[in-house]
């Protein structure tokens, strides 16, 4: 398939699908500095905006990957295009996590810019917390066949990590604003499994 394709495949989602999520989830990060304050901040107060808060931007982001073609009529006209549709979705969850990442990075300049104490671990460890959150909600979206369920999913493990804390252990969301010391690499890699089981369901159960 010509480099045209994938470009012009790209522009389409971004104009028609994409763009209400990210001027939500752009929205909710200017929000941060109303929110949190971001100057002259310890290390563990300047990870509470990135995991405390900005999290909900990927969930806003990476939940509606499959919003679209959640109509059949509309998955039957999907599956006869030359661009497959997990093709498609793929493509979405790669440029809304660089977006995510753009996000993170906006508000890491913001607290820096502060003169907060900030590591690469804040960045980092907060952006993984979003793929982590956001990975829920596509999960929740791809086995409920609703977004609706996926951004329930999300909401409520995002709750939870306030009530439960480090009794959630590795996937404990707020581990550097309650300075667990456990890595943020689990999180990437629990989003990584949530992704790949989302997407081989669809696949091998929904025969997408």
């Amino acid at each position: 398939m010509k480099a045209s394709c994938y470009l012009r495949c790209l522009y389409i989602n971004l104009k028609r699908n994409s763009l209400p999520h990210i001027l939500a989830a752009a929205a909710l990060t200017f929000t941060v500095p109303l929110v949190f304050s971001l100057t002259s901040l310890s290390a563990p107060l300047s990870a509470q905006p990135l995991e405390m808060y900005l999290p909900l931007a990927g969930a806003l982001l990476l939940t509606p990957v499959f919003l679209p073609e959640q109509s059949e009529d509309i998955r039957d006209v999907v599956r006869v295009r030359r661009m497959s549709y997990l093709s498609v979705c793929a493509m979405r969850i790669m440029y809304l996590t660089v977006i995510t990442a753009v996000l993170y990075g906006i508000i890491t300049a913001a607290l820096v810019s502060g003169e907060s104490t900030v590591t690469p671990a804040h960045f980092f460890g907060g952006f993984f917390t979003a793929l982590f959150l956001g990975s829920l909600g596509v999960a929740g979206s791809a086995v409920g066949g609703n977004a609706v369920i996926g951004y329930m999913a999300s909401l409520l493990y995002f709750t939870a990590n306030f009530f439960l804390k480090t009794r959630l252990g590795v996937f404990f969301l707020f581990g550097l604003s309650f300075e667990t010391g456990v890595s943020k690499l689990w999180l990437l890699a629990g989003a990584a499994a949530l992704m790949m089981i989302s997407f081989l369901y669809l696949r091998l159960v929904k025969k997408l």
